[in-house]
């Protein structure tokens, strides 16, 4: 993303979609990058069944796309959008499929879709959750509108190559707005074996934040920070309320979350760390992928 020239905005029509678009404008506008925006309209489960729908179901589906479109192109003439570069459309499918194949057709750099109240109580299995899981590129959750000015960002970090990446990544985002930095790591030692698996409880010897400057020092060293304010903490106990609560504690902005390292932060996304995190936090939450992650459409 810190190549942000093309922007994917994935609307639902609802307004936790209004407020992924408003966001998006934002940065496209920083960036000057362009926007494409694209609604997924589902067939009902019933039709998806059907080898052959019918003919009236699939009129129907077709005039909805129709609607949809049009609806779509008053966005994109608004006066919020009037100075950007905007494409738009609407296509029939599965949300979280058709908005990755947008993706790669358009060579997108960032997806942004937006989730509201309405949204976060169901978030496990959503369309926002599916794209999170699988996107190639970063995908900006919008929880709280993004404006302009300067941002709070808070980076949890677990010293691994995708923390690293994730890192660029935000710290791009606080240089072209402006504000601060903050890299959070968290003592997360309650991986234990269960006594299952014919094992005793390990007592691991405890550890303070002074025995990992090291990984500090050598993680901060790979990193664009001239002319970035910034500031690291570590703190010690489950990983996403620690990371919930550093979040609500700075009212961060966003939360850029790395995934595929080595530790309970970094596989947040594959598991209930991440989920909590999701669930936890008000604030936006951007994920951003290793390079080499590919996954395979159905």
């Amino acid at each position: 993303m810190s190549t942000l020239q093309r922007i994917l905005v994935g609307h639902s029509l609802f307004p936790d979609g209004d407020m992924a678009l408003r966001s998006a404008a934002v940065l496209a506008e920083r960036a000057q990058a362009a926007l494409y925006l694209l609604h997924v309209v589902e067939p009902y489960p019933v039709y998806q069944r059907m080898r052959f729908p019918t003919v009236p179901a699939h009129a129907m589906l077709e005039e909805v796309v129709l609607n949809v479109r049009t609806q779509l192109h008053e966005l994109a003439a608004s006066p919020l959008l009037s100075r950007l570069t905007v494409e738009t459309d609407a296509h029939i499918g599965k949300p979280f499929v058709e908005i990755i194949k947008a993706c790669r057709a358009w060579n997108a750099h960032v997806i942004v879709l937006g989730v509201s109240a309405r949204g976060t109580d169901r978030f496990l299995g959503s369309t926002g959750e599916r794209v999170l899981r699988k996107s190639p590129v970063p995908v900006l959750l919008v929880k709280r509108e993004l404006v302009p000015g300067p941002k709070t960002v808070l980076i949890p970090i677990d010293f691994s190559p995708a923390s690293r990446d994730a890192a660029k990544e935000a710290l791009a985002l606080v240089r072209g707005f402006g504000g601060r930095a903050i890299f959070l790591h968290v003592l997360d030692i309650s991986y234990l074996y269960p006594a299952a698996y014919g094992v005793e409880p390990v007592i691991l010897p405890p550890v303070k934040p002074e025995d990992i400057e090291p990984e500090w020092q050598e993680f901060l060293g790979t990193l664009p920070l001239a002319d970035i304010a910034w500031e690291k903490q570590t703190c010690e106990g489950p990983a996403a309320r620690h990371i919930a609560e550093a979040a609500t504690a700075l009212n961060a902005d966003v939360v850029v979350i790395g995934t595929h390292g080595r530790t309970g932060v970094a596989h947040m996304l594959l598991g209930s760390v991440a989920e909590a995190v999701l669930r936890l936090t008000d604030c936006s939450v951007l994920t951003v992928r290793p390079d080499a992650f590919q996954f395979e459409l159905p």
